[in-house]
């Protein structure tokens, strides 16, 4: 059987000029992590098929590798031994599998092994997938029995001395991991000299800790450290987070940082360990008086925004420490479901009439009220709201439709926009009433 698909595989490889093949094998690449997973498989079985195909798919490989466990990564430190080479192809690292959380981590040992091997790595990706995620291969009953399993990362104490030998590195996103300490993710965050774009979904910390130094400002607000943290970072995408975790970093990143993304209502994590004097530190939502030069906000809603009863209060207050300044950048609010699966489309629309009436609020009182033609003053005139939406183009005069009417001022000064694409080939991405068609337009006869 194996060698009559061998066969096919060669007869049918034949047929095609190189170049089509290889542009084929270009397309096996994603930003989504189970895509990432099946992708590298495949790339291993297309360098098999024939000598033209190898040499492309290997580079692709090798562009974006994916390690699940240790001996993954003690086989590419080898490989990369043996043919030096292949070290300038690397630009992005994954490690993703059910072992992070357990005393056979392969985390602490990524920076070792690889040390002075990466010389163009550009982004890591950290994914520990837990036990009811069943699209990942399950450990193997020798693997479960020869491990202990963790509540948290096990990071060895000089890890991000190690870490910091990845000077290239300037994306790094961390999936549902929970750090035992605050410090240890902070340092993890300073240690990168060149970081630009931090991305955390889910990630937790087992105790939030005093605030580290490296976090410290001084009382005229330059940091006190010799540098300030993570001096390089300018864009923070921070979904489910706790909101004291998520105000430590926007306030050490605040002068430098352009891009803000967070999740609304705001997480508060009940079994995360408080300092013993929590007044200290008493944090209900996220303030952007440091933050002078942040051009973007990106709000991920979710549906109890409308229910909990403080979010809309928590929004304004948000938007009001953003420092306005008329002769600044353009300041852009970004406006998307956190998951459009569970919101029917009438939900959403409802949704944003909320978060609509909260901002025009913020808007008028911080402007010079509109002029007769419904124009808003000057300052509010810097402000820009944008609606991201995944949907078919039938529905695209509904959606267009409900957006105005949710936010009228902004719409009438041309302020108001939308961001229109279908839905990618995730149930995730889209809507809980996906397949309704929309309300026909009544018409007067």
């Amino acid at each position: 059987m194996d060698d009559d698909i061998c066969a096919y595989s060669k007869h049918t490889a034949s047929r095609f000029p190189v170049e089509v093949c290889e542009n084929i094998i270009d397309m096996l690449y994603s930003v989504y992590l189970i895509d990432q997973v099946e992708h590298s498989r495949a790339l291993h079985r297309c360098a098999l098929v024939c000598r033209a195909w190898r040499v492309r798919s290997q580079r692709n490989l090798f562009y974006a590798v994916v390690l699940h466990d240790l001996a993954a990564i003690e086989k590419l430190s080898t490989v990369l031994d043996n043919a030096p080479h292949l070290c300038e192809y690397v630009h992005e690292v994954t490690l993703i599998g059910r072992t992070l959380h357990t005393t056979a981590s392969p985390l602490s040992l990524l920076p070792i092994a690889l040390r002075g091997k990466l010389p163009k790595l550009q982004a890591v990706t950290i994914k520990h997938v837990s036990e009811h995620e069943d699209w990942y291969p399950s450990a193997s009953e020798l693997e479960s029995k020869s491990t202990k399993s963790l509540q948290y990362l096990p990071l060895h104490p000089r890890f991000s001395l190690f870490f910091s030998a990845f000077t290239s590195l300037a994306t790094l996103q961390i999936y549902e991991s929970t750090f035992r300490h605050f410090s240890d993710f902070a340092r993890m965050i300073d240690s990168l000299p060149a970081l630009q774009i931090l991305m955390c979904i889910e990630v937790r910390c087992m105790a939030l800790g005093s605030l580290p130094f490296s976090m410290k400002p001084r009382a005229d607000g330059v940091h006190a450290p010799a540098r300030p943290f993570a001096p390089n970072l300018q864009e923070l995408f921070l979904f489910d987070m706790d909101v004291r975790c998520v105000q430590r970093l926007v306030s050490a990143c605040g002068p430098q940082l352009r891009q803000l993304s967070v999740t609304m209502p705001f997480c508060h994590d009940a079994e995360m360990v408080l300092p013993g004097d929590p007044a200290t530190e008493h944090t209900e939502g996220v303030d952007l008086t440091l933050c002078t030069t942040l051009e973007g906000l990106d709000i991920w809603l979710f549906p109890h925004f409308v229910t909990d009863g403080q979010s809309p209060d928590k929004l304004k207050a948000m938007l009001n420490s953003w420092e306005s300044d008329s002769e600044g950048p353009l300041r852009r609010i970004y406006l998307q479901p956190s998951i459009p699966s569970i919101f029917t489309r009438q939900d959403f629309a409802d949704l944003l009439g909320t978060v609509g009436r909260a901002i025009e609020e913020v808007l008028h009182e911080s402007s010079a009220p509109p002029s007769a033609d419904g124009e808003v003053g000057e300052q509010g005139g810097r402000w820009r709201i944008v609606i991201h939406l995944n949907d078919w183009e039938v529905w695209l005069d509904w959606w267009r439709a409900h957006v105005q009417e949710c936010f009228p001022t902004f719409a009438r000064s041309h302020g108001l926009g939308m961001y229109y694409r279908p839905p990618a080939n995730f149930n995730e991405t889209k809507w809980k009433d996906s397949n309704a068609l929309p309300p026909m337009p009544i018409t007067n006869t």
